[in-house]
């Protein structure tokens, strides 16, 4: 397992993930921490003519889009809605001198082909 930051970025996905084909030869899988980074490791992968399992997160129109088009086997989408609710119900907590927890954990979707309609 190898792993290296590309900060958020398409472009520095693009290039992490020909660094790592340089450097690790042959990759079964990438996990990405969101959409944009996925994307630029998927065309790394793909002007290389290599395959692999490429996921992203957020479940962006674009992340979306590429899952439905087979780019990315997935993404992880968030869900905004209830991060807002969570963060109001939270806050009124909060405000009311309620205790609250330390780590808070909001439900995520995986998308993929098979479900990605249902997101878009």
């Amino acid at each position: 397992m190898a792993q290296q930051p590309a900060d958020f970025d398409r472009s520095k996905g693009l290039d992490v993930m020909t660094n790592m084909l340089q450097g690790n030869g042959d990759i079964d899988g990438v996990f990405a921490e969101n959409d944009e980074m996925a994307l630029g490791a998927a065309a790394a992968l793909s002007s290389r003519g290599e395959e692999a399992v490429v996921i992203g997160f957020d479940g962006t129109p674009e992340g979306l889009e590429a899952v439905a088009d087979g780019v990315l086997h997935a993404s992880i989408a968030q869900q905004p809605a209830e991060l807002g609710r969570t963060a109001v119900r939270n806050a009124i907590a909060a405000a009311n001198g309620e205790a609250l927890e330390e780590t808070v954990m909001v439900p995520v979707e995986v998308v993929t082909e098979e479900n990605v309609e249902d997101f878009s």
